[in-house]
């Protein structure tokens, strides 16, 4: 069986969206998924095979939306917020976070009802998932879909979503609730207690504790960007839209169907790589490689070719075609190393 780990991480959500777009894109069928905080919001929308909805709800998120607020209340919040010492300090502290002024819920409250098809998401082929926190005696609580009472599912997802910047009320049967990510920010047990031999973890860069896995049998598959996802909290379009294509870029790199380290290009085999380093004397091979330190001919090529890029202040949130960098470079006529290494680079 195959599973999807989600982790928990607020608008950083929008990268698994377009993670998940890559896996499906590449044939992969996920039989079960687990997530926390959005990532248990995610997960249901996945599991109900209402993939292209939550696309489009990241593409339509505002901060507005979700959160019911302006800009400047949420920057204001975020200055004053979570971190992690936060979340391993003592329940007492939790409670005096909780009691301040937060955030409305309500937004997100609806946008959760109005997203996930409770029925749909019972129905379904894919086993699905969610962790929370009993706030009274700081019960963790792991849930499968049919350990859910008839009609909780939306209320649940809100629970394992429910961060001390919200404001304090009760959720569930005049319970109190904690975000899933004070237990188990990503719950790959979950998936390893159904059976889940292969496991997919989207890793967010969420705040929140890492719990064990179950028992270490499966086959771990991590998806995580090398850099920053921004804030929790404060987003907009672009930033979403910039984190849905990171999400589908990095996926389709981990699942080796695109080159690149810091950038992404166009799969090529070694064969074309060795073919444009057939120009270059040893001489400027050895000096370029040992400026980028670089493994082989492929490594040199891509770390020259993400030099330029970067010299040339190009975005990372794009696939570029190899020999259309080289060409742009030869244009130059540079006395950089790495230039003119990139000018000598040929096919023919």
């Amino acid at each position: 069986m195959v599973g999807l780990a989600l982790e928990g991480g607020g608008a950083k959500g929008a990268y698994q969206a377009g993670a998940y777009m890559a896996m499906k894109r590449c044939g992969i069928k996920i039989d079960a998924v687990s997530g926390t905080s959005i990532g248990s919001f995610n997960g249901a929308l996945i599991a109900s095979h209402d993939e292209k909805k939550m696309i489009e709800l990241w593409k339509d998120a505002t901060m507005t939306a979700l959160l019911g607020i302006d800009e400047e209340r949420v920057k204001q919040i975020l200055m004053s917020g979570i971190t992690l010492k936060k979340i391993k300090v003592s329940i007492s502290e939790i409670y005096k976070i909780f009691k301040k002024h937060g955030l409305d819920i309500s937004s997100y409250r609806a946008l959760v009802r109005n997203s996930v098809n409770e029925e749909k998401l019972r129905s379904s082929n894919i086993i699905f998932g969610l962790t929370t926190v009993k706030l009274d005696n700081l019960s963790p609580l792991e849930m499968y879909v049919d350990d859910i009472p008839e009609g909780k599912v939306h209320d649940y997802i809100v629970a394992s979503s429910y961060l001390p910047v919200f404001k304090r009320e009760k959720l569930i049967d005049d319970g109190y609730y904690l975000d899933g990510g004070f237990y188990n920010l990503s719950p790959v047990d979950m998936l390893e207690k159904v059976g889940c031999d292969k496991i997919y973890v989207i890793n967010i860069k969420g705040i929140g504790i890492r719990k064990p896995r179950f028992k270490k049998r499966a086959e771990i598959i991590e998806i995580k960007p090398k850099g920053r996802l921004g804030s929790m909290i404060i987003f907009d379009k672009n930033s979403t839209e910039a984190n849905l294509a990171r999400g589908y870029l990095d996926t389709l790199k981990v699942l080796n169907k695109i080159d690149g380290h810091d950038y992404y290009f166009t799969k090529k085999t070694d064969w074309y790589y060795r073919r444009l380093n057939h120009n270059i004397s040893p001489k400027l091979y050895k000096a370029t490689s040992a400026v980028l330190n670089s493994t082989s001919e492929k490594d040199t090529v891509i770390k020259a070719l993400e030099y330029a890029l970067k010299k040339e202040k190009k975005t990372n949130l794009k696939k570029y075609k190899q020999i259309d960098i080289i060409n742009d470079v030869k244009k130059k006529k540079s006395d950089n190393i790495v230039y003119k290494y990139i000018d000598k680079l040929s096919i023919w």
